[in-house]
């Protein structure tokens, strides 16, 4: 390593937490006050939120240091859990103890009586869950039930979700609304600016007091600008940018060294969420694809006047473009053919449709990171496999498609929309709208997606197995049916029947085996989180 080049003892980007760097910045202090602020309401939920990397957990471990003694603390780090594993694991961290096999009622009683005790003698319960987008629906359910327990003037549960920013998404469903309902106060965490990104920097060479001018004003302002002021990869960058630094023997990192580090760490991260200026960005381009998509039917209702070996797109009766106004029209249909054939020669590489598909999830990628290997990365699983038109629309998920142009080349599309009478296509992020039968002729049946399979394991559930999954298929499958029945953690012939029955109502081969397409029609059925082939109208 390089501390004896540049005589500290310790290495000042580590990315391990430690309280000898901790950096508040303006935001982070603000977000520790609001949060801790909010702990002493009468609410029963605080929700702090950021960007991957932004310095959640550096609040979170700030908040609790800063908690009163006479508080109990039970943390959840890791979210993905049942509705049952969750009421275990709060017993675990509030030191309760319970039997083996206890049912949800003894558990719960076991937490309300706990909190009450708490209560009785002036001490307030806390139950603080990170990386909290993981929590399923019914999950996060079962916290609001927790928080039912009150006094005249206030929960005796408190719980503050921490987590990325899809988790205000998962909150706006409508099952969750009384949840929603319940979150007193909310903070989202922004990344560092170019001056705190400064402060940052050199907060932490203070730190292990180093004497040398390692980056200057320039090389600063280039990392904040790549990093888009992300703490975590502010920390990488400059690790690297030393290590190269060393091994040049200059004590000051110059612009190559800088660019390389960046080249070398940030083509490998996590695809950040998209912020709210990339999503904007994606709307002038859908507003005038939306009027391309109008030429686009205009001009390919014609298209035989043309090009007669093309079949044509989508066309309505009320068409804005009058068709006895031949001289407009052949300057529409001339204009069109030209964007349509850039966009279909544009749309070669299979990695452009990935990037638009991770941006549907809500994710910001580099085009070497569109590939299916980066979904693990962000609790999505990559799908391929072969369906039909109607079944696509029972997954209800946008997807990756082939398709073949005049000359048999393929391009690829994300199929983006689906109604009875058209097929909205993203080309080149452009939104261009096909008849059924014009997609069909052109496609093999092939397709790619995106999908979040429960509890983070796409292995199949069969007849005969046991845990967590079989609760939770059991608990999806008894909401889809309006069957009340009682809570089942292993797979039996009573939940073999319910998945048939789904199965059936689905028009899907009642196999009674949840494979990946039953459980992605599960989720679609469900209305779990995520973007659907139904998107908003602009």
């Amino acid at each position: 390593m390089y501390q004896d080049f540049f005589g500290i003892n310790e290495a000042p980007f580590s990315i391990v937490p430690s309280a000898r760097f901790l950096y508040l910045s303006e935001r982070h202090r603000e977000a520790l006050t609001h949060m801790l602020s909010g702990l002493t309401d009468g609410g029963g939920f605080g929700l702090l939120t950021g960007e991957v990397g932004t310095g959640k957990t550096t609040i979170l471990r700030a908040m609790i240091s800063r908690l009163p003694q006479q508080a109990q603390v039970a943390v959840i780090l890791n979210p993905a859990l049942s509705s049952y594993d969750l009421l275990a694991t709060i017993c675990d961290e509030l030191g309760l103890f319970y039997r083996d096999g206890a049912s949800f009622k003894q558990l719960t009683d076991i937490i309300y009586r706990h909190l009450i005790a708490n209560h009785a003698v002036g001490k307030q319960t806390l139950l603080l869950v990170d990386e909290a987008q993981h929590l399923m629906p019914d999950v996060l359910e079962q916290l609001r039930l927790l928080t039912n327990l009150e006094t005249d003037s206030r929960k005796l549960l408190k719980v503050v979700l921490i987590g990325q920013p899809e988790l205000q998404q998962l909150l706006q469903q409508e099952r969750l609304r009384q949840l929603a309902q319940r979150i007193t106060s909310r903070y989202h965490l922004l990344p560092l600016t170019e001056t705190e990104v400064n402060e940052y920097i050199h907060y932490r060479l203070n730190a292990v007091d180093c004497l040398y001018p390692v980056f200057n004003t320039s090389i600063v302002s280039y990392i904040a600008k790549q990093t888009q002021g992300v703490p975590r990869l502010i920390n990488l960058v400059c690790n690297k940018s030393m290590q190269l630094a060393c091994q040049g023997g200059v004590h000051s990192v110059t612009k190559a060294m800088v660019v390389q580090a960046c080249e070398d760490i940030l083509s490998w991260q996590v695809p950040s969420v998209a912020s709210s200026r990339s999503r904007l960005t994606w709307l002038p381009w859908t507003i005038a694809a939306a009027l391309c998509g109008v030429m686009a039917t205009v001009a390919w209702q014609y298209w035989p006047q043309i090009n007669t070996q093309t079949q044509p797109l989508a066309a309505t009766s009320s068409s804005p473009v009058a068709t006895t106004d031949t001289a407009p029209l052949t300057t529409a249909v001339v204009n069109t053919e030209t964007r349509l054939v850039t966009a279909i020669n544009d749309s070669r590489n299979q990695r452009n449709a990935m990037q638009s598909l991770y941006q549907l999830w809500g994710f910001d990628t580099a085009l070497n990171q569109a590939t299916c290997a980066t979904s693990s990365r962000i609790a999505l699983t990559c799908f391929s496999g072969s369906t039909t038109l109607t079944r696509l629309g029972l997954i209800n998920r946008p997807v990756i498609v082939a398709l073949n142009d005049g000359k048999q080349q393929p391009f690829y599309a994300v199929v983006y929309a689906i109604t009875s009478d058209r097929i909205e296509l993203l080309l080149d992020k452009q939104r261009i709208s096909v008849m059924p039968a014009w997609f069909e002729a052109r496609w093999n049946g092939h397709f790619s997606l995106l999908w979040r399979p429960p509890l983070g394991n796409k292995t199949t559930i069969r007849f005969g197995q046991s845990g967590a999954r079989v609760a939770w298929l059991n608990q999806q499958l008894n909401t889809f049916l309006g069957d009340n029945g009682s809570q089942i953690s292993y797979f039996d012939q009573t939940v073999l029947d319910k998945l048939r029955r789904f199965q059936r109502a689905q028009d899907i081969t009642a196999d009674g085996i949840a494979g990946p397409m039953t459980l992605m029609i599960l989720d679609a059925a469900l209305n779990l989180p995520g973007p659907t082939l139904q998107p908003e109208q602009i």
